[in-house]
């Protein structure tokens, strides 16, 4: 399915996000689990980054360079905390596919 990332956050959480994708057409919400595969879109159509989601704990000393005060505790294996992050963060969000096999 196609849609856009999304930092998933809620009153209360302290500025701590989620990993998320909003399906096109939806208001659904989704959140990223080890297993699911995704396809991030750069603003011109290419592929940033591709591949099954395997999220890992941050490290300690893991930080972004984002001027908003959020962070989480996870972030793709292969991948660093600040780039995970930026992109999660864009603004207008990133486009992105996701697809999740079906439990047998």
């Amino acid at each position: 399915m196609n849609g856009e990332l999304l930092a998933y956050w809620e009153q209360g959480w302290e500025g701590q996000i989620a990993f998320a994708f909003s399906p096109e057409n939806s208001h659904e919400i989704i959140f990223l689990e080890n297993g699911h595969f995704l396809m991030i879109y750069g603003v011109d159509g290419e592929v940033l980054w591709s591949g099954t989601i395997k999220l890992v704990s941050r490290r300690f000393w893991d930080n972004h360079q984002l001027s908003a005060g959020i962070w989480s505790n996870t972030k793709q294996k292969g991948v660093s905390y600040a780039q995970w992050m930026a992109w999660f963060w864009e603004k207008p969000p990133l486009k992105a596919s996701l697809k999740i096999e079906k439990m047998q």
